[in-house]
């Protein structure tokens, strides 16, 4: 399965470098494209935009810095909602309020995306262990 990921910062480079390790195949996606560097030496493809990474996988993690950064992600142009569709799953791990994650949720919702709010718990020593505490919440999806 390909998962995409979306923002490499300390956390974010660590969840995708996890990701790998454990024989998923990753694409990444970076504003600044050189941190996608290490991954790629790793295995893990560069999506140019945050739509490429959707059109290319099927779920989609988020672990961006701020509300605007989560936003801006989403709704710009080249934004996640350009491929998001039926099929598709966007999981945001970015701390957000909780009316970022609302306009989130309705947006990905609202053509056919599924989508799950998962904050994590933790920091840059236990990103890289997998040891991040992940507080998931979601409608349920068959």
């Amino acid at each position: 399965m390909e998962v995409g990921f979306l923002g490499l910062g300390i956390m974010g480079k660590a969840m995708s470098m996890n990701l790998i390790k454990s024989g998923f195949k990753v694409t990444v996606w970076n504003r600044t494209l050189s941190k996608c560097n290490e991954l790629v030496e790793f295995g893990a493809s560069i999506g140019e935009t945050p739509a490429a990474v959707v059109k290319k996988c099927k779920y989609t993690i988020a672990m961006l810095a701020d509300p605007a950064a989560a936003l801006s992600v989403v709704f710009d142009k080249d934004g996640v909602l350009e491929e998001t569709g039926t099929g598709k799953g966007y999981v945001d791990m970015s701390t957000v309020d909780p009316e970022t994650s609302r306009k989130i949720n309705a947006a990905i919702t609202s053509k056919g995306g599924s989508f799950l709010e998962a904050p994590v718990s933790g920091s840059k020593k236990p990103a890289e262990d997998g040891q991040l505490i992940i507080l998931a919440a979601g409608d349920k999806v068959n």
